[in-house]
């Protein structure tokens, strides 16, 4: 295009582009410290003329749909793993370098569905009631000895109280496992213990792989300052396939982004029906150890006991029909965990061909319960 043919708003432009040039020019050979603050009003407010609007760009930023891009260019999209620990945790009470503290206030407690023993150091609660749990430390001490920013977390774990049960992680029984209104993650789903929060709630976490047996259940929640935290059970004790009467405990750990354990605590906890009921009965057993085993009862003609010693008889199921998929696969998850007890009995009596037997009847069972998990049909008993 000549210049004949220009309009004479494009020259301006082509003008007060060709001046920024030998400015930048001049600034850059000329003055090699900076440019006057006039020279740079000037050169700012005209290129606001032919830039683009930064404004876009922002936006731009701003919507990128992905954690790479927000996590470089908005510090406050930082993610955070939580740690899930591998093996039951100490249960030793450890105040730790913050002076950490769980409490249990009285004024929260509902007498009917909620109280705490501090004679027994328990909970008692029925399943699905809301306990709240109040936690503190010296917030002075924390400042001093970590950064500004350093975030603090709970993690709450059940275990079973017993030294002959730590080994053994606590979960739902099959029954409530298999309740229609569950989640689709197992760490929750299998997890007796829930934060009353909604889940997915910001700086609440569930921990744990449920396929590992080594990877205990706990939930974590993030907390800025000391505060409280409402929990809820989602089993009992005193269900069969799941906790099934043994005592549990809540460990209630303070740790840092990281994992590492700054205090912990332990509660006792008992989940019923009868809060009150087993709390005075529980108490009134203290100090008199252990208690008592039943008796016979004054006329055992009244009672007939039958003992089978050998119960190793194959018995094919008729056609049954059962309504309900969750209930055919929890039944049938009830009976291979019996059979897996009796195994390990008639293992023990050297019994090899007891043994073959189960084991053939547990891989078709375990097969029915795979298809069953598939959608397929089970296979149809004469």
């Amino acid at each position: 295009m000549t210049d004949a043919n220009r309009t004479p708003a494009l020259n301006t432009v082509i003008s007060m582009q060709d001046q920024q040039a030998d400015m930048f020019k001049k600034s850059e050979f000329d003055n090699p410290i900076c440019l006057s603050d006039e020279y740079f009003k000037d050169i700012n407010g005209d290129m606001n003329l032919t830039l683009v609007d930064m404004g876009v760009m922002e936006n731009f930023l701003q919507d990128e749909d992905t954690m790479e891009a927000a996590q470089k260019f908005n510090p406050h999209y930082e993610t955070f793993t939580p740690v899930s620990p591998s093996g039951p945790p100490e249960t030793e009470s450890y105040a730790g370098p913050l002076n950490f503290l769980v409490e249990i206030k009285a004024s929260e407690t509902d007498r009917k569905k909620y109280l705490y023993s501090a004679r027994l150091n328990r909970i008692y609660v029925d399943m699905g009631e809301n306990f709240p749990v109040h936690f503190s430390w010296d917030v002075a001490k924390k400042n001093l000895l970590y950064h500004q920013g350093q975030d603090l977390y709970v993690r709450a774990t059940v275990v079973f109280s017993d030294q002959s049960q730590a080994e053994k992680r606590v979960e739902r029984c099959l029954q409530h496992v298999h309740e229609p209104n569950n989640p689709g993650n197992e760490a929750i789903v299998k997890n007796v213990l829930r934060s009353t929060r909604a889940l997915g709630t910001a700086g609440v976490h569930y921990c744990g792989v449920a396929s590992r047996a080594d990877s205990w259940l706990s939930v974590l929640v993030h907390f800025p300052a000391p505060g409280g935290h409402a929990y809820q059970f989602v089993c009992k004790n005193s269900c069969s396939s799941g906790i099934n009467r043994r005592a549990i405990s809540i460990i209630f750990t303070l740790e840092d982004s990281c994992g590492n354990v700054l205090g912990r605590q332990s509660v006792g906890a008992r989940v019923c029906a009868c809060p009150r009921r087993d709390l005075l009965r529980d108490e009134a057993e203290v100090g008199k150890g252990k208690r008592k085993k039943q008796t016979q009862p004054d006329n055992p003609k009244k009672v007939k006991i039958e003992v089978v010693e050998n119960d190793d008889e194959v018995v094919n199921l008729p056609k049954i029909p059962i309504k309900g998929i969750k209930t055919v696969m929890t039944g049938l998850e009830v009976m291979q965990r019996m059979m897996e007890v009796s195994v390990s009995e008639v293992a023990k009596r050297k019994d090899q061909k007891a043994v073959d037997e189960y084991n053939n009847c547990l891989a078709i069972l375990q097969t029915t319960i795979e298809n069953l998990k598939k959608g397929l049909k089970p296979p149809q008993t004469q």
